[in-house]
């Protein structure tokens, strides 16, 4: 096997599904401040590291093909959530109930973390 200088090493990896936790936390404390009520409080910090973890997963290129499917798996599941609040948003008696753009927000991205971490879990 060829020498890789950019390949990813374990500590590399250990570092990244750690992340990955912190964002499954951040996320669904953001959703149930959202929620309780309590959001402004945890806007900031969860939600900086929310959407440290999503932005980060736009670098996937260098993780190996495990975590990439694991990103795969919850990207399915994160779409499918997508189109069902974009639809609902759409259909003329659920309208009132999805106009919370911010609380859609938060959901897609604690789908995607629960979605993750599920697969993550599982072993897919």
């Amino acid at each position: 096997m060829p020498y890789n200088p950019n390949a990813m090493t374990v500590d590399d990896r250990g570092f990244t599904m750690k992340m990955m936790w912190v964002g499954l936390g951040s996320s669904l404390l953001l959703l149930t401040g959202k929620i309780f009520g309590f959001y402004d409080h945890v806007e900031a910090l969860a939600g900086g590291f929310t959407a440290g973890s999503l932005i980060g997963l736009a670098f996937i290129g260098r993780q190996d093909e495990y975590f990439q499917s694991l990103v795969y798996f919850a990207a399915r599941w994160t779409l499918c959530v997508t189109g069902l609040w974009l639809f609902a948003s759409i259909v003329s008696f659920t309208r009132d109930y999805v106009d919370d753009t911010v609380f859609g927000l938060v959901a897609i991205a604690a789908t995607f973390h629960l979605a993750f971490t599920w697969a993550r879990l599982r072993g897919y």
